[in-house]
């Protein structure tokens, strides 16, 4: 900590932060563009100066100079002033010139755009322009469907260089020159490559990049609605901020939570909402007549239901795509032996698996935040950058940490961000990644391999069994390298496989903080159980490791504290030898020849320290599909083909695409002659045979909790009440629809009216989920401490390009019970508290940065607590148990002359998805369908890019053409999850060679397969039309 004066006021700050940071985290409001607390200072925009004094002498006679806040480091007795006129006066001039390109009627704000501009110019005065400098023009670039792009608001800040490339991976967006200018874009037109670029438009300060999704119709951003709200695109858990206008969601934006995502998502997590605002969506029940689903009003359709359910035997299947309220309806309605979790065996007991690892004692599962200390990673066979993109994300930064040590062994500090990348060079921590196929992350990592899933599990039980050989002395355990040398003859029998786990475990052992990340997307429980492995070997190892360091050092210092007793002790006696002694005649001793003689230094013993740096724990984080499989597991119930095999007369399905657990073929022989109750938010292909649908709420129309893949249960709210604007809706929550049936069959009065009546219910008869209750206040602290909506005055910001789009503003609700008492103005007041404030806002700050007013810390937690409740520490730990290698079997590899296949999963960010490729605006982004070959095996097998393979199993037949890849799985083929109905991979398949078909049948030929424009980029030309005019025919064989 260090003392320092700003304008009079003595305040103590974190030395570790820049001086900008510490003026911030004490609510001095200091302007600034280009630093941000994810990426650093490189002090370009020269709006955060201040004044600063050699001593207070100076200060008192005005005696000072200009610095740049974000790149000084506070000292102990430092003087400076933010409110200094010298100071005032440059940084009202620097933004005078930064605006000299933004226009005068600059519709950031109608644009989707984050206008920190608008804060800056506010607070440094500057009300007036004077037109002191040259204004150029810049050409605009087409980015896609996402991203809208107005260069002549760039600032030159560097922030979406510095975000997208050294923060996100990203490698098409650039800075280009040209004699006086800069501009910030691609060199050509084009789609953002990154799966982050969506942030972007919260990076930039000044709107460069908006949000063209949230500007499709005229819409500015105080006319809102917002609310805290979780995303629901993978199991991450990343906390978001849905905005509503009219009844539709017009945007999601990031919400801040320190431990999770902090100030960035994803693309699927941004732009994948479209399916709350499809114009099919069930807004009314419907009845199956004659084979045609026929409108019926809310009291028919809960009488029906009912009647049909009255005195039968009724099993519910739930979803991991629904919140863990309506998932408790159901089984609390059915009963809860007669529940499923809406997941296959297989499924339910990968998920299961990762429960009970992480329930396990001694296992630790860090948050997304904590990820990014790690400074050694293996991830183990899953795509992370598709499955579970935010993470991916934490994992980049976990690899910088090699380059901030050694900045902080030359005492430059971490928030410095061009030194440190001097420093850095090149150097990263190590990252070995292994999968079935080549990943985003090859860049950042030391060894990226590809092997079949079988491998891959074989090499993490060999890393395991590596470490648990290493001995208890760090100091003793040598490098792969040098054993290799010293022992030539048994390198002979090294094969390749423990040749890299002997590398990967040696990095491992030696790093600071492990960690470990696997996941469900092989489908391998196996693969599970060794990261876990893993994990626990590295614990036990590096808890042995640190009891010897603990000990050598005890030794050591016991050493050292001896000595210098002895020392002080035989002192005395010496000198009154020396002084007694006369002195001795010249013998004519030789000194020069004496100097000459090699003497030994003393050993100069000092006490040492135990090696704070180095944690005994090693940490795991698994990723499951959805984003509240944790959640329905934890729940419990049967799987899907168990329930279903069972004797039944009526089914409730609740959120569940069924085709995704069980085959679709096998759905309707089980489902023939039943009666079947869907409850949705959106009419999927199998409801065509389902009796009655009950329009369920989407995550934007209720509240919920889910569980994401750390185990962390968070709450997300109502955005909007879809009746309001829509009185004929019958949209309601999961929950309440079932729980009216459950009453009127019990002959009882509803007593759920809340969501807490639910979980209190919930957590009565499920202890294990009771500290889901901490995961967010009351119900009625919406009411009591946000009040309605406040509505500003302020100009419409229209400009001619947007004149033609109609501004008719209905009424807005004014019933404060609503759930639209939440508002894009965000709340100031002391009530609520800050981790579930919507939208953050502070008096002089428009843009995302008031957040910075919430936080106890700049980049640190909310002042009251990030959101969420972690359930794993909570829950009583299971005993470690040691897993153990499953039996090698004979690997069924791809062999076309036999006609046999070996399928492997490949996941697309968007197009495995379900819901999220059901969005219009990413539908567009979704690649065709094909069959994922290596170049090596296509090479092998015959075929080239473009032919037609078709594959049989389990009893269907899917024909998809052949797109090759550099990396691959010897010996397999990868099918693209979730644009082929393979809902067993692993069953036997076999293969042959086709010619193109002509036709289209079956469920997964559907239109959004031909979506994709850019066919040609995946293809060689000549076959680009014909697999865009056929790319897939399924039929049952």
């Amino acid at each position: 900590m260090a003392v320092i004066h700003i304008d009079g006021t003595t305040v103590e700050v974190d030395s570790s932060d820049n001086l900008l940071q510490a003026c911030l985290s004490l609510g001095i409001d200091v302007p600034y563009f280009c630093y941000h607390p994810a990426l650093g200072s490189v002090g370009s925009c020269r709006q955060c100066a201040v004044k600063q004094y050699q001593n207070k002498e100076d200060m008192e006679a005005g005696r000072g100079r200009l610095v740049m806040s974000c790149m000084v480091a506070p000292g102990d007795d430092m003087y400076i002033s933010v409110t200094d006129d010298e100071a005032k006066a440059f940084r009202k001039s620097m933004v005078e010139l930064l605006m000299t390109n933004h226009p005068h009627d600059c519709p950031t704000c109608e644009e989707g755009g984050h206008c920190h501009l608008q804060d800056m110019t506010y607070m440094s005065g500057h009300s007036r322009r004077r037109y002191r400098f040259t204004k150029r023009t810049h050409h605009n670039q087409e980015l896609g469907p996402f991203i809208a792009h107005e260069m002549n608001r760039c600032i030159a800040c560097y922030r979406c260089v510095r975000f997208y490339k050294d923060y996100a991976g990203g490698e098409d967006l650039g800075v280009y020159g040209s004699n006086n200018r800069v501009y910030f874009g691609r060199d050509k037109d084009g789609q953002f490559e990154s799966e982050f670029s969506g942030n972007l438009t919260e990076v930039c300060p000044t709107g460069v990049f908006t949000d063209k999704t949230h500007s499709e119709r005229y819409n500015r951003k105080w006319d809102m609605q917002y609310a805290p709200s979780i995303c629901h695109g993978c199991s991450a858990g990343c906390n978001t901020s849905p905005g509503e206008r009219y009844g539709e969601l017009r945007r999601i934006e990031n919400r801040y939570n320190g431990e999770v995502n902090r100030y960035f998502l994803c693309d699927r997590g941004r732009f994948g909402y479209g399916y709350v605002n499809r114009d099919d969506r069930p807004t009314q029940a419907l009845e199956r007549i004659n084979d045609k689903h026929v409108k019926i009003n809310i009291d028919y359709a809960l009488d029906e239901t009912i009647k049909r359910i009255k005195d039968k035997k009724v099993i519910g299947i739930g979803s991991p795509r629904a919140s863990l309220e309506t998932n408790f309806a159901l089984k609390n309605l059915v009963g809860f032996n007669n529940f499923s979790t809406g997941l296959n065996h297989q499924q339910q007991a990968l998920v299961n698996k990762c429960i009970e690892v992480l329930s396990t004692e001694g296992i630790y599962n860090p948050s997304m935040t904590d990820i990014e200390s790690y400074d050694a990673v293996l991830v183990l066979g899953e795509d992370i950058t598709q499955t579970s993109s935010r993470v991916a994300l934490s994992v980049r930064q976990a690899a910088k940490n090699e380059g901030l040590k050694m900045a902080a062994a030359l005492q430059t500090q971490p928030w410095l961000a061009e030194p440190v990348k001097r420093i850095a060079q090149d150097a990263l921590s190590p990252v070995y990644v292994i999968d079935v196929t080549q990943t985003k992350l090859e860049d950042i990592s030391k060894v990226s391999v590809v092997a079949t899933p079988e491998d891959i599990t074989k090499l993490g039980f060999k890393v395991a069994e590596e470490i648990a050989h290493f001995s208890d002395d760090l100091a003793k355990i040598a490098h792969p390298q040098d054993s290799k040398q010293q022992d030539a003859s048994a390198d002979a029998n090294i094969d390749g496989m423990q040749s890299l786990a002997q590398q990967i475990a040696y990095d491992l052992i030696q790093a600071d903080k492990p960690l470990v990340i696997s996941g469900t997307g092989l489908s391998s429980v196996a693969l599970i159980e060794a990261a876990a492995q893993i994990t626990q070997a590295l614990t036990q190892k590096r808890t042995a490791i640190q009891a010897t360091e603990q000990h050598q050092v005890d030794v050591h210092n016991e050493k050292v504290r001896a000595a210098e007793q002895q020392a002080q002790t035989d002192q005395p006696d010496e000198d009154q030898e020396l002084s007694a002694k006369p002195e001795k005649p010249d013998t004519g001793t030789n000194k020069e020849a004496q100097d000459d003689v090699e003497r030994k230094p003393a050993e100069k013993l000092e006490l040492k320290e135990v090696n704070d740096s180095y944690h005994a724990q090693a940490g795991i984080y698994l990723t499951v599909p959805d984003a509240n499989s944790m959640g329905v597991c934890m729940l419990g119930g049967q799987s899907v083909e168990e329930l279903l095999a069972s004797d039944f007369d009526v089914v409730i399905v609740a959120e569940n695409q069924l085709t995704d657990a069980i085959d679709a073929n096998k759905l309707t022989q089980l489902l023939a002659d039943k009666t079947v109750i869907a409850l949705d938010h959106q009419l999927l292909d199998w409801h065509k045979d389902v009796d009655i649908v009950l329009p369920a709420a989407s995550f934007a129309e209720a509240d919920g909790t889910l569980i994401s893949a750390e185990g962390r249960a968070q709450r997300f709210f109502q955005v909007y009440d879809n009746n309001y604007y829509h009185p004929m809706s019958s949209i309601k929550e999961g929950w309440r629809w079932l729980h009216a049936v459950h009453s009127s069959l019990e002959g009882r009065e509803v007593d759920w009216t809340q969501l807490d009546d639910v979980i209190n219910a919930l957590i009565a008869t499920h202890p294990k989920l009771a500290g889901i209750k901490g995961a967010a206040p009351e119900a009625d602290y919406r009411i009591t401490g946000l009040k309605i909506a406040r509505q500003p005055r302020r100009y419409s910001g229209r400009t001619a390009m947007r004149a033609p789009i109609s501004v008719h503003e209905p009424m807005q609700p004014k019933d404060l019970d609503t759930g639209l008492t939440f508002s894009m103005e965000g709340y100031s007041g002391k009530q609520t508290p800050s981790s579930m404030i919507p939208f953050a806002n502070a008096a002089g700050w428009n843009s995302p940065q008031a957040w910075n007013k919430y936080q106890d810390k700049v980049g640190g937690h909310l002042k009251n607590g990030d959101p969420g409740v972690r359930l794993f520490d909570q829950l009583e730990r299971l005993a470690t148990r040691q897993y153990v290698a499953p039996e090698a079997t004979a690997s069924t590899m791809t062999d076309m002359q036999q006609g046999q296949a070996k399928l492997v999963p490949i996941y697309n960010i968007y197009a495995s998805s379900m819901m999220v490729s059901r969005s219009p605006i990413v539908a567009e982004q979704l690649p065709v369908a094909a069959w994922r070959i290596g170049i090596d095996d296509a090479k092998n097998w015959n075929i080239g890019a473009g032919d037609y393979l078709a594959i049989e199993i389990d009893k269907q037949q899917i024909t998809l053409p052949v797109q090759l890849v550099g990396y691959l799985a010897e010996g397999c083929i990868g099918y693209p999850v979730g644009q082929v109905s393979i809902v067993h991979p692993s069953l036997p398949a076999s293969v042959r060679k086709v010619d193109a078909p002509v036709t289209m049948m079956g469920d997964m030929a559907d239109d959004r397969l031909l979506t994709n424009k850019d066919a040609g980029n995946s293809f060689d030309d000549n076959r680009a039309m014909q697999a865009t005019v056929a790319p897939t025919t399924t039929q049952e064989v």
